[in-house]
């Protein structure tokens, strides 16, 4: 089990959190305090970069969901971002792929 390690930095259309390693039921709670320490403005954009994301249990999915709602709540946006190939799998299958923006890489994320 790899740890995990969670950076928050400032993106053009908002903030971004760098998620690297396991995201699951241990360390899913970081994540969520993470995102809500680091809750953009309304009207921009909570950039969420899985490009190191090593595991996610449905924990870590449960998490994501309720970083996306919080976003949204605020009146701001999530995009995930560097999604794994598996992890876009999973997203596929269960329909989730329909509720997160789901982009390539973070600079394909602006504010209108």
């Amino acid at each position: 089990m790899k740890s995990l390690t969670i950076t928050a930095s400032h993106v053009p259309a908002g903030l971004a959190l760098a998620v690297a390693g396991d995201l699951d039921h241990i360390n899913a709670p970081r994540l969520r305090h993470a995102a809500q320490e680091a809750a953009p403005p309304a009207g921009r954009f909570l950039v969420v970069d899985l490009s190191e994301l090593g595991f996610c249990d449905s924990s870590g999915i449960t998490a994501l969901i309720a970083v996306h709602n919080h976003a949204v709540a605020a009146g701001s946006e999530m995009v995930l971002v560097a999604v794994p190939a598996t992890m876009r799998r999973l997203l596929h299958m269960t329909g989730l792929d329909q509720v997160f923006d789901i982009r390539d890489d973070a600079q394909s994320v602006t504010v209108p």
